[in-house]
């Protein structure tokens, strides 16, 4: 008997183990994505589809020890089942098998970091580790940014002299500023999530430190659409706050209302940011957007051509060379709508299955709001405001394409969609970050 507890006890801990290793997993993956350009390239997918591998075989080793098999179920299951059957269907009857197959192959891993996530993030601990990641990766991402754009850049592995953007454009790691924007609009808004949770002295002012850093690099990209999804996601913030019942600090949203202004009003000082603002006046966009409305009647036309699997998972730059419009001076890989370019490769079944996913997971983060603790409350808002701001920017990019990106956005709805934390059961298991 004695022998049997041991074995148990030792299973326990291997289990734990194998548990923390796979968190682990995730945060190489939210560390690496931002810093190898995105992971756009093809060795950086690879190397996401590495670790990936070796966080599911830990955590299936982690479970195959103590035998515990209990699945978490989540809002966003249901449509997951018809999101996998749309894809393998449109997968077989793609146009170009072997490049949805791969396709089909990312989108997955998407999905079982997304899992991942819900099993092993479980206490309150880990879930300030996971945003902790995320904060710093931004941060580094903002500070890095600023240096590069001053013509401070010690790392030249950092430099793409093949890609033909501006200097005043502030991309960081990322090789499109649009893109970098993508990913800060996400950040941003669970930093000041934190504000909620039981940051005081110290690092509290670390966080508003931190937080103007992050600000003044999403302004610097001179991304637009970051701007504006930012905006849409911080208004949705201050709504979901004002409208809390646990949220009785209104004046903390007036006061940050007005840090945001005076912060605004001092990078608005750069002459850059005041031309990019003057093309909305002068209207030296319109060639670009145009350019965009054009490409996009076109891809309307291809998914009418394609309406009940669409040309399969990643063909769009095959297919679309087909239905690209006249006048154009480029071929078009991209859509630069996230929702026009999946729609275009799955089918109309996708838009539908993608409203049913925005609409439980919000449905989720509303009755996570309604919860006393303030580290729920602030993780929620924050990563529903991060969702909001990508949602919006992706009407008019593909940020959804660039994998460090995507990432970042699974694990958000994951954050949303995950059960309530646990309490940490002692200090042994806090110091291992485990639920065990």
């Amino acid at each position: 008997m004695a022998k049997r507890k041991g074995n148990q006890s030792a299973h326990s801990l291997c289990a734990m183990r194998c548990a923390l290793c796979t968190r682990y997993a995730i945060y190489a993956l939210l560390i690496f994505t931002p810093l190898a350009r995105g992971s756009v390239q093809g060795w950086a997918v690879s190397v996401i589809y590495l670790v990936t591998l070796i966080a599911v075989t830990a955590f299936l080793l982690g479970k195959s020890l103590t035998w515990n098999w209990k699945w978490i179920n989540t809002p966003l299951d249901k449509p997951i089942i018809f999101l996998l059957v749309l894809l393998i269907l449109s997968t077989v009857f793609s146009v170009h098998k072997y490049t949805s197959i791969w396709s089909l192959v990312l989108l997955l891993n998407y999905l079982t970091i997304y899992y991942l996530v819900i099993h092993t993030v479980r206490t309150r601990t880990q879930f300030r580790q996971l945003v902790y990641i995320i904060i710093g990766i931004a941060t580094f991402l903002s500070i890095f940014g600023i240096f590069k754009r001053f013509g401070v850049n010690p790392f030249p592995w950092w430099e793409y002299p093949d890609l033909k953007y501006s200097a005043d454009l502030l991309s960081s790691t990322y090789g499109n500023h649009n893109h970098l924007a993508g990913y800060m609009e996400m950040a941003i808004p669970l930093i000041l999530g934190l504000f909620l949770t039981s940051l005081r002295g110290g690092r509290l002012i670390l966080m508003i430190f931190l937080l103007f850093i992050m600000l003044t690099a999403l302004i610097l990209s001179l991304s637009r659409g970051g701007w504006i999804g930012s905006l849409i996601g911080l208004v949705f913030m201050a709504i979901a706050l004002v409208t809390n019942r646990h949220f009785r600090n209104k004046r903390l949203i007036a006061a940050l209302a007005g840090g945001f202004l005076a912060l605004a009003l001092v990078v608005l000082a750069s002459t850059p940011v005041v031309e990019r603002i003057r093309t909305f006046e002068q209207k030296k966009e319109i060639p670009n957007l145009s350019a965009r409305v054009t490409v996009w009647n076109g891809v309307v036309d291809m998914i009418l051509d394609h309406p009940l699997l669409g040309t399969g998972p990643g063909t769009f730059a095959t297919v679309f060379t087909q239905y690209q419009p006249q006048g154009l001076l480029y071929r078009n890989f991209m859509a630069h709508n996230d929702y026009l370019h999946f729609t275009s490769e799955l089918g109309l079944p996708f838009f539908a299955i993608i409203v049913w996913i925005i609409i439980v997971l919000y449905k989720k983060g509303f009755q996570k709001l309604k919860n006393s603790s303030r580290l729920v409350r602030g993780i929620t808002v924050g990563a529903m405001s991060g969702i909001t701001a990508i949602l919006i920017h992706s009407i008019s990019d593909f940020n959804l394409h660039i994998p460090a990106n995507a990432l970042l956005f699974t694990v958000l709805a994951a954050l949303v969609a995950a059960p309530l934390p646990q309490e940490d059961s002692n200090k042994f298991h806090r110091t291992l970050g485990t639920s065990y």
